[in-house]
């Protein structure tokens, strides 16, 4: 793993997506973007528990970390669920003894690696493990927000992390704690700076950290440039302009079960189409019961995780776009000029804004969510016009060079500090 002399290195805490969910989903980009064309000399971004989540591949989910390499200057580790499998059974050790090897082992690398900054990308487990490495390596702490965690318990009732911290008293005392002692705090928008300031964060400490660089750059070339890709229609059974579009996982705090409603009553309301749900969760069986029941159950496809170059195919060509609450996916739709119906959450309506870039409703009104879609169904010059104006405000808000610099200017004063 070659370092570039004379240049920082960055080491990144970010349990967002396994090794094996990049490389999949073609979302290296999400990686190799914190390089930010080269001002750092390495990135090291680290999951601490990637086996935690269910796997295809054949990595043993207890051990010593693992170490992928991306590219000349990113390298991606995975710890463990657990230590050793003797302890199988005995969870809460055997995930602390695989936390403090990997801890010990981060502290190694740090050490010999000239790493200048560590990035948390979560105030919450991520940010505890986080700030403990910053401290006694005396180095600045940035964490990064890409959520709002109080309106995410608020809509589930439960914790971020049910399993870790259990309880949202717990979760809303580490926020407090993590955030007042963080050297900076980079919010992906507004919405999330106000939640991390309100958390304790320093406003004159905290910065806006747009989106766009993690974006794959399939999404930004022009919709009328992307052709179309017959063999992936037919192989999802979906027909062009013909079915509605929802990305994200399929998890309570993404309210997929709204867009099953819709989807009922735009066919109640006279439209041929199909619901195609690219994402996958523990809610896939309870939602194909909920569209049966409602009477659309076979106008559901639950097409699981789809890579980027598919995605930028389906937004391109979905008659609409329905938007209970999909972060990074709505500036991928939103790049893709497709009509976008959304709930008032989080940082959708920083983009969407109604009867010009879109259609916005009062978060969790299904009613509302479907009656905005069905006008864009019955109007689609309007609805064309105004997906070019999403598109257009989308390419204004994540211009990749402003974006870049942004982040370099706050990481050269974090250094100097």
């Amino acid at each position: 793993m070659p370092e570039t002399p004379n240049k920082p290195n960055l080491l990144v805490l970010d349990a967002a997506y396994t090794f094996e969910m990049i490389r999949d989903r073609g979302l290296d980009e999400y990686v190799t973007c914190r390089d930010l064309d080269g001002f750092f000399g390495h990135v090291w971004s680290v999951h601490p528990f990637a086996t935690l989540l269910p796997s295809e591949r054949s990595v043993a989910a207890f051990g010593k970390p693992e170490i992928y390499e991306v590219s000349d200057r990113h390298t991606v580790i995975e710890g463990k669920a657990g230590r050793f499998t003797g302890l199988r059974y005995f969870f809460p050790l055997n995930f602390a003894l695989s936390q403090i090897g990997l801890f010990l082992s981060l502290r190694r690398l740090i050490r010999r690696s000239d790493i200048r900054v560590i990035r948390a990308v979560d105030p919450l487990y991520l940010g505890l493990f986080a700030w403990a490495l910053a401290r006694l390596s005396r180095l600045p702490l940035l964490v990064f927000i890409n959520g709002n965690n109080e309106k995410v318990r608020q809509s589930t009732g439960q914790p971020i992390y049910p399993r870790l911290l259990r309880r949202a008293k717990v979760e809303r005392a580490v926020e407090r704690f993590v955030l007042r002692r963080a050297d900076l705090v980079a919010a992906l928008n507004q919405d999330n700076a106000d939640f991390a300031i309100k958390s304790g964060a320093d406003p004159d400490r905290t910065v806006l950290f747009p989106l766009g660089n993690l974006l794959a750059r399939e999404h930004f070339a022009d919709p009328a440039q992307r052709g179309r890709d017959d063999a992936l229609f037919d192989r999802l059974g979906l027909e062009p302009g013909r079915y509605l579009l929802c990305v994200g996982r399929l998890e309570p705090v993404k309210r997929p079960q709204d867009v099953i409603a819709v989807l009922a009553r735009a066919v109640g309301a006279g439209h041929d189409l199909k619901l195609f749900l690219a994402g996958d969760g523990r809610m896939r069986e309870e939602l194909q019961a909920l569209a049966r029941e409602m009477g659309v159950g076979d106008r559901l496809t639950i097409g699981g995780n789809q890579d980027q170059a598919s995605l930028a195919q389906l937004n391109a060509h979905a008659a609409c776009v329905v938007s209970p609450i999909t972060g990074r996916a709505l500036a991928e739709s939103a790049l893709a000029a497709a009509p976008v119906a959304a709930y008032d959450i989080d940082w959708q309506g920083d983009i969407i804004r109604t009867g010009e870039t879109g259609e916005l409703v009062p978060f969790q009104d299904d009613e509302a969510l479907a009656a905005a879609t069905i006008r864009l169904l019955e109007n689609p010059g309007e609805a064309a016009r105004m997906g070019q104006k999403l598109r257009e405000r989308a390419l204004s808000m994540f211009d990749l060079e402003q974006i870049i610099q942004r982040e370099r200017d706050a990481y050269t004063r974090l250094m100097a500090n």
